[in-house]
């Protein structure tokens, strides 16, 4: 794109040269349009199509510790269709505004029965020590010790006997197949990201300090970092742990595993709405700081003039 626009530059003060000496402005002016006509619709185009490892979001104000968790909870954070990854839990100081405080409280309340500082601390480190794997790790040993000579095939076909469009992807092959490949850090992602994300909501929630946020995510993050390789692996677990969650097939349609799987994607290639992939911007193998380094919404203090409220 720079060297179109070089190039272009050089072509004009050029022919404008010769213009001038020839006396032909009009031409020339035709020329000018013509050319920055030209370039307008390359610039968009370029913009539109430009390559997924291109799209970095080069305006963050957060630090690299708090986009690693952002990432890490990034499937949570853009079905929370209000969240933008540029902000501490997806809110930040907005937190403040509509009473998203008591919205994000009443969620922490639904699915963790989270309303206190105990109660947050007990929940956050159930997740890092036991989570939903605990749980999936009862449910696998059962099944491996039931279909224990089954093959990824006649695991399908045994499904297929009740349901004719089953395949690799339905409940059944995929949890064992996961089982038999990881054990029960299959379902690491899922509880890791949801550690590392959740924890900043009850950071926004008032319930726990920043350093107690950054103790936790920082401890998740490491820990899915020794495990994992890079963002896509993470990713697949946390996926794998939304449909252990809903105990349904990944390509059911409606169902929230195919929804989920459709958000990943469209972050994984930048699409619409989401123009630059969380997962490019943010290195995988990042190092993860306890360090308390920003304002209280997650600002690094070279972006608090442009990220603060106007009442604190």
């Amino acid at each position: 794109m720079k060297a179109t626009i070089i190039v272009s530059a050089l072509i004009v003060i050029l022919i404008g040269v010769l213009s001038v000496l020839s006396g032909e402005m009009a031409g020339f002016i035709a020329l000018i349009a013509t050319l920055a006509f030209g370039l307008g619709i390359t610039a968009v185009l370029y913009l539109k199509f430009k390559p997924r490892e291109k799209r970095v979001d080069t305006f963050n104000p957060l630090s690299p510790t708090l986009r690693w968790m952002n990432t890490a909870g990034s499937i949570l954070l853009a079905a929370n269709e209000s969240a933008d990854f540029r902000y501490l839990g997806g809110y930040g100081y907005r937190v403040l505004s509509n009473g998203q405080q008591q919205s994000l409280r009443r969620t922490l309340w639904d699915y963790w029965g989270i309303q206190s500082h105990d109660t947050a601390l007990e929940e956050m480190r159930s997740l890092l020590t036991e989570g939903m794997r605990a749980q999936y790790k009862q449910d696998m040993e059962r099944l491996a010790l039931q279909y224990q000579m089954y093959t990824e095939e006649q695991l399908v076909e045994e499904v297929r006997k009740i349901d004719p469009n089953a395949d690799e992807d339905s409940y059944l092959p995929k949890m064992l197949l996961a089982w038999r490949r990881y054990g029960e850090n299959a379902l690491l992602g899922w509880d890791m990201g949801r550690c590392a994300f959740i924890i900043q909501w009850c950071y926004l929630s008032g319930y726990v300090d920043m350093q107690e946020m950054l103790d936790i995510a920082v401890d998740a993050g490491r820990k899915a970092q020794k495990v994992f390789q890079n963002w896509e692996e993470m990713m697949e677990s946390y996926l794998l742990g939304v449909q252990y969650w809903q105990h349904e097939d990944k390509n059911t349609p409606g169902s929230m595993t195919a929804e989920r799987w459709g958000l990943y994607e469209k972050l994984w290639k930048g699409q619409k709405p989401f123009r630059e992939s969380p997962y490019v911007s943010t290195p995988f193998e990042l190092p993860l700081s306890k360090e308390i380094i920003t304002d209280r919404y997650g600002v690094l203090p070279e972006y608090q003039k442009y990220y603060h409220p106007s009442k604190n």
